[in-house]
This record gives C-alpha cells, structure tokens and sequence, in this order.
C-alpha cells in the first residue's frame, strides 16, 4: 500500500503544478455564477433551470478534466523515461499502475467536491434549494468517474494520446446518446448487425445510469439504498475490468 500511495502522491503533486484544475475551476465559477445571476436581477422562479445548467457544467467538465489528466499519465512516464528508475526500486507494474489510477481518481474527486461547493453556494445565494438526492447524484458521479479513469488508463496502454483522450470524451459525453440510437435502430438493421449491436448494448458500460442530474433538478425523494448499492457493484465490476486488462497489458508490455 505504502508504494501505490507513493505513486499517487507524486500524480497527485505534478497534476497540481499543472494548473489544468484551476482553469477549470475558474471556468466553472464564471458560468454557474453567471446562470445564478438571474436572481440577482430580479428574474425569479428559475432554480430549476439554475440547477439543471449547473449541473450540466459539472458533468461536462469533471468528465473531461478526469480524462486529460489520467490520458497523459503513461505516455508521459514512457515518453521522459521517468518510469525507468521507479520500477527499477521495489515497486511492482501493479502497484505502479494502481497508484496512478488512485492518483487521477482522488483528483477528479477534488475537482467534483470543488465543484460541489461552488454549486451550493451558487443556489443559497440564488435562494434555491436542493435535498438529499443532490448527494446521492455526486456519489453516482464518483462511481462514473472510477469507470471513466480505469477506462482511460486501460486505453492508454493500447492508442495513442490524442487517439485515447478522442475515443474517451465521444464515448462518455455520447454514452446516452448511443444507447438511445441502439435501442432506434434495433428492429430497423439487418441480423448481423442487430447481433453486433446488441453485444455492443450489454458490454460497454452505461454511463447515463450514474446521471443524476435531472432527480436533483425536479426535487425527487431520495433513491432506495438498494439502488445506490447497485451502481456501486456496477461501477465496481467494470473498474476492476479495465483495470485488470490494464494490468495483463501492461505486464507483458516490453520497457
């Protein structure tokens, strides 16, 4: 454990100097503080439309900090050679990549909770409210984003740099949207391709399950416990998979 925290430490340190965090911090401020200027100018009755724009920033922007930051960790390592000398310590390929993926994921998790605070300070001052379900959506988002970062750093092990970040950010950010047109086009294609999409529908992850959004928008009630527990297996099963093949690839792959 000492090791893969070691590891993480340093992610954590050089994620930091790099300053993309901020920016994007900064950015968030300014749209969800601009979206809760309405208030302020005497245009009320708008907090459903002051959270469902809020929140859409958060997503999209966790999402992609979450991916530039876990896309670059390997490439960078290979390309400086600094993973050389850290393997050469005792330190296993496992505990190397585990604590890279624990790097990045308490990161995104910085960036959520920043933005988390940012969002509740925006609606009392806007005078709008928000109940429990709003911590459940964060802790779905958690989930999305230990699936997003174990994706990532899977796929970074097989394409290229820009290739990854691309394929990552069409994948979450069309995840819904590629589910819907599936479930469209199912009866409308031929047997082969049914077949292919079908397979495509039951293997890739469901990344508009952990979207809570639209519950915390319209005040529902608090979801069952029960639910909150399957998305935590359903996030958990696909983050070991990613990172189990990141793993084997990894392991056989020549430094």
């Amino acid at each position: 454990m000492r090791a893969i925290w070691l590891i993480a430490k340093s992610t954590i340190l050089e994620t930091l100097r790099r300053k993309d965090i901020y920016v994007v911090l900064i950015l968030a401020v300014v749209i969800i503080g601009t979206a809760g200027m309405f208030n302020f100018f005497g245009i009320h009755g708008l907090q459903k439309f002051l959270k469902d724009i809020s929140l859409s920033v958060i997503n999209i922007l966790v999402i992609i900090i979450a991916i530039v930051i876990t896309a670059r960790q390997l490439p960078a390592e290979f390309e400086q050679r600094t993973i050389y000398p850290m393997l050469a310590k005792p330190i296993g390929r496992i505990h190397f990549l585990l604590g890279k993926f624990l790097g990045v994921l308490i990161m995104s998790v910085f960036t959520l909770c920043s933005f988390g605070i940012i969002f509740l300070i925006v609606l009392a001052i806007a005078g709008a409210s928000t109940g429990w379900i709003a911590l459940q959506a964060f802790y779905a988002r958690f989930l999305s984003l230990c699936v997003i970062c174990s994706l990532t750093l899977c796929l970074s092990l097989f394409l290229t740099h820009s290739a990854n970040v691309t394929v990552m950010l069409l994948f979450c950010l069309g995840a819904s949207m590629f589910s819907r047109t599936i479930i469209l086009v199912h009866n409308k294609v031929d047997i082969f391709t049914r077949h292919i999409l079908e397979l495509l529908y039951f293997i890739l992850p469901h990344l508009d399950l952990f979207d809570m959004s639209k519950l915390v928008v319209h005040n529902w009630a608090p979801r069952p416990l029960w639910v909150l527990g399957a998305l935590t297996l359903y996030g958990g099963f696909y983050t070991f998979i990613f990172l189990t093949i990141a793993h084997l690839r990894f392991k056989r792959r020549m430094l």
